[in-house]
């Protein structure tokens, strides 16, 4: 059994950094260990949960999650302010998640957009209300607001002057008033007693004065909402039942019981305040929501992961790359939240083929297949990567029938440890052992002995051994290339290597130069190419291929000095010559007969006014684009280039160059 590496780290959204909002992990269990609940609502997908985190539609479409301590919030699914549970202002709204509002301290209540500070003064985000001080509780809604201060005043701002208020009437006992609801000049209040009174400005006596009415007793929540041809008042009452009063005079009486709810404790309309053809939610004494519309209800279950979605940039890298890794929680309020790899817990089946760098990639260490299983939210996906090496090794033979590779290259390319011990040889993978020695045909994997199909042996320095050990070892597979000499060692279709023999070189130049041989005595002119000198003569003496099948470009320069290209594939090779950016077929200095103050602009890569076409063109190569414009009798033909420098011509001559 291989060895498990699990990365565990749990790090705050990168969204609350700076802003104090606390992280908690994701799913549907609280830190605490409690089974996390939906706390408030505030519109159709836009929730506080019982941990503090929050549910927004930050952009008024996608639901976000943002870990936090949060303890109350008011508003609807485009926007709103919440308040956190050590007092400071929290807003979110299109394009924005929640976020503290700096600045904000000691919020002892928020309604609405308003929010009341512990020393009794009412704010508007940083913005403080005029001519309101000494308040105990607020209500906002339909962008009415009314205030109720600790000497009883019940005021109500006045719709046609910002910041005045009219009194409605004094309150006695206003610190038994534990809630309170506002909608089109009607203020109504709940009392600890469960009494609510309702303060109409329409609704007075003779002297003028408001007359404060009981419409219920018993009640545990009251919220108005917009109902033609009037608004009513929603109230729960402490038996769980949920009624709405009635229109003109029946409004000042419970009217109606919405049936099909019971168990209830509070309710949470759609917005401020929005009709109900829209419905509402209803809060259950056990903490469950409903939604309630038409009658009918439907459960408003707690957002949780059910599904994970992970992607690796390359699933069939070469040994040596980095992979960047894609995690993405789908949950089953339709939300699909990117992860970072750090918030992720990652187990990697075979930890020697892979490993997990600081900037959460995955570097392949070596050749091989191998599993990564990506857990996060309660949801684990796995995907499968599988390495392969780019260049060959060399010094592989066939030994009477047995295909040998050399010991330490092969087992460091397949991400094991080579070590000498005991007179032998130990490799390591993971938890697999295998111990050797050259001249035994006896070996040890793991705990137990095996016999190899043909002793180790030393050859020219390198200890070489039976492929089939690969086999025993690991489930590799090895086929011999008897036309090219080499040996191929494969785990899975997608995870291969190439040891190439000392004779697969001289067969691959006996079969591959029979396509390159034409270009050796041919005479080149450098334009671009490996630092020469610019416009330099070149003769190809040689194409030689290495002991890896790739080839090596021999040239010999007008001053007798032999220069080795770099390996290139056949192809690469046919494509050097192609290519005039890099090799020119013809003498640049005969076929133009231009200045030596020309040429000195050419060879070093500038232009200037007065150039011709085909010196700009041999200066700075051919344009990314051409756009030829005619007017007053003139044609004008403008290059553009990839770093966005731009000549234009006229006549054939440059009259114009931005740079």
């Amino acid at each position: 059994m291989e060895v498990k590496r699990t990365l565990y780290v749990l790090v705050l959204f990168s969204l609350l950094v700076g802003l104090g909002l606390a992280g908690t992990n994701q799913g549907s269990v609280s830190a605490e260990g409690a089974e996390l609940q939906i706390k408030d609502i505030a519109g159709k997908n836009t929730y506080l949960m019982s941990d503090g985190s929050m549910w927004s539609l930050i952009d008024g479409r996608h639901s976000i999650r943002t870990p936090g301590s949060v303890a109350a919030i008011s508003g609807y699914e485009y926007g709103g302010i919440g308040m956190t549970q050590d007092g400071r202002l929290v807003e979110w709204g299109i394009g924005k998640g929640p976020q503290v509002v700096s600045g904000t301290s000691d919020v002892k209540q928020i309604s609405g957009s308003y929010w009341l500070k512990s020393d009794g003064t009412v704010w508007s985000g940083n913005v403080k209300v005029n001519n309101l001080s000494g308040i105990l509780l607020i209500a906002n809604a339909d962008q009415e607001l009314a205030a109720l201060s600790s000497s009883g005043e019940l005021l109500l701002e006045d719709n046609y002057k910002n910041d005045q208020f009219k009194k409605l009437g004094i309150v006695e006992s206003p610190a038994s008033v534990k809630s309170m609801t506002v909608h089109s000049g009607r203020v109504a209040l709940l009392h600890d007693n469960g009494d609510v009174v309702v303060y109409e400005t329409s609704n007075f006596d003779d002297n003028g004065r408001i007359i404060p009415v009981t419409v219920a007793q018993q009640a545990a929540h009251i919220v108005y909402v917009s109902n033609e041809p009037t608004d009513l008042l929603i109230v729960t009452l402490q038996d769980g039942t949920v009624w709405t009063t009635g229109t003109y005079k029946d409004r000042w009486k419970l009217k109606e019981q919405i049936s099909g709810l019971s168990g209830i404790v509070r309710t949470s309309i759609y917005g401020n305040a929005k009709d109900l053809s829209e419905g509402f939610y209803a809060q259950r004494s056990d903490g469950s929501w409903v939604h309630h519309k038409d009658g009918q209800n439907k459960n408003v279950d707690v957002p949780v992961v059910k599904s994970l979605s992970v992607a690796i940039s390359n699933a069939t890298p070469y040994v040596g790359e980095s992979l960047e890794v894609s995690i993405q929680e789908n949950y089953t309020n339709g939300a699909k939240i990117k992860v970072p790899v750090k918030d992720a817990s990652i187990e990697i089946e075979k930890p020697y083929l892979l490993s997990v760098q600081k900037n959460g990639t995955l570097k392949s260490a070596g050749v091989g297949k191998t599993q990564i299983t990506v857990t996060s939210g309660g949801q684990s996906k796995s995907v499968t990567v599988s390495s392969s090496l780019r260049n060959n090794l060399k010094y592989a033979k066939q030994v009477n029938g047995n295909v040998m590779v050399p010991a330490r290259s092969v087992i460091q390319a397949l991400g094991g440890t080579y070590s000498a011990k005991s007179g032998g040889v130990e490799a390591k993978f993971g938890q697999t052992v295998l111990s050797f020695k050259a001249g035994s045909s006896q070996a040890k994997l793991n705990e137990s002995f095996i016999r190899l199909k043909a002793a180790p042996m030393n050859d020219k320095g390198e200890l070489l051994i039976p492929a089939s050990v690969l086999s025993d070892a690991l489930g590799a597979k090895t086929t011999w290339d008897a036309k090219w000499k080499q040996a191929h060692i494969s785990l899975g279709k997608d995870a291969t290597m190439t040891v190439v023999s000392s004779e697969t070189a001289g067969l691959i130049k006996k079969t591959m130069q029979g396509n390159l041989v034409k270009f050796i005595g041919r005479t080149y002119w450098v334009n671009e190419f490996e630092d020469l000198e610019r416009f330099s003569k070149l003769t190809v003496t040689d194409i030689l291929p290495d002991d890896k099948g790739e080839f090596n470009v021999i040239f010999k320069t007008a001053s007798g000095k032999t220069v080795k290209s770099y390996p290139m594939r056949s192809s690469e090779v046919t494509q050097l010559f192609a290519d005039r950016s890099s090799l020119l077929t013809y003498d640049p200095y005969k076929k133009y007969k231009w200045s030596a103050s020309i040429w000195k602009q050419i060879k070093a890569g500038q232009v200037s006014l007065g150039m011709t076409k085909e010196q700009v063109q041999l200066s700075w190569g051919n344009p990314a684009a051409k756009d030829i414009t005619s007017g007053g009798g003139k044609t004008i033909e403008t290059w553009g280039y990839s770093n966005f420098n731009i000549v234009s011509f006229v006549n054939g001559k440059a009259i114009l160059i931005i740079m």
